[in-house]
């Protein structure tokens, strides 16, 4: 592809962004991204407190939602929600309209939008399938089946190291988010009190911690299924959830993770009125 390729292509992605309707979508992608996290940190919690075992995925919510008066309504909302934010994960990642830059730790954090990206292409699938009532699939470990389709191609086993290791750099990219709270960056603060501000605050650094632990978690369990060449190795969240609760201390641990997971939820919630898109003014 030539050059002027590749710049008419970036001008026609950043183009795209500043489209009201695509922003309105992506907004709506918040929603949909704060009800599933609620969802799983609930499930999560459940397994905390009874130890019983229980789906706490993000297909598992998807499934839950299904059931709701209107489900398949809410579902197709959801898909075309979802598909866009799926897709501003990978304008995060490739295009950086929220300046984390190229640094390593703009390295790092980028992955992580583009492994957002990834995971939410790969519901978009299941989701699909659930609304036109298709093959979904056994409802398995998510992250197992990938893993096994993954090792099957050519130099399966190194793309899935890689890609194992892209999740655990957007792991520790949840950390570093909470350390230097650049996702204070990415909201119109000038529009919010200072209540709000400070609620805000709170929730995305207990969500970014919990999802920090699991995505560092999920990805290293995906290198090791590359390494041994194996997908049983990788697990998926209620895969971690369940290794989280089997360690010392760990009805603890996993409950305050969930805790983190429905904070997560809340704060994807505020970010779908708050977030700034391509085009908002930058007031901090």
């Amino acid at each position: 592809m030539s050059a002027m390729s590749v710049d008419k292509a970036n001008y026609s992605a950043k183009r795209a962004t500043r489209n009201p309707l695509y922003r309105f979508l992506a907004r709506a992608g918040y929603v949909a991204r704060g009800v599933l996290y609620a969802y799983m940190g609930y499930a999560a919690l459940q397994i905390a407190m009874t130890g019983a075992p229980r789906q706490a995925d993000q297909q598992a919510s998807l499934i839950v939602v299904s059931g709701f008066p209107l489900g398949r309504l809410i579902l197709v909302a959801g898909i075309v929600a979802l598909a866009a934010y799926s897709l501003w994960g990978f304008i995060r990642a490739i295009y950086d309209p929220l300046h984390r830059g190229r640094d390593a730790v703009g390295i790092v954090t980028r992955l992580g939008f583009a492994w957002s990206g990834l995971a939410y292409a790969t519901l978009l699938f299941f989701a699909v399938a659930l609304v036109t009532g298709g093959s979904t699939g056994s409802h398995g470990d998510q992250l197992q089946q990938v893993a096994a389709r993954l090792l099957s191609a050519p130099f399966g086993a190194l793309l899935t190291e890689a890609i194992g290791l892209i999740g655990v750099g957007a792991g520790i990219g949840q950390f570093i988010e909470v350390w230097r709270a650049s996702f204070k960056k990415d909201e119109k603060r000038g529009e919010m009190s200072e209540a709000e501000k400070r609620v805000t605050d709170l929730l995305g650094r207990l969500g970014f911690v919990s999802r920090g632990v699991v995505f560092t978690l999920m990805g290293w369990f995906l290198f090791i299924a590359g390494s041994h060449r194996d997908p049983s190795h990788a697990t998926g969240f209620t895969g971690t959830f369940t290794y989280l609760f089997q360690q010392p201390y760990g009805r603890v641990v996993l409950g305050l993770v969930a805790l983190g997971f429905i904070a997560l939820g809340l704060h994807s919630l505020v970010l779908a009125r708050y977030i700034r898109m391509p085009g908002d003014s930058s007031a901090a």
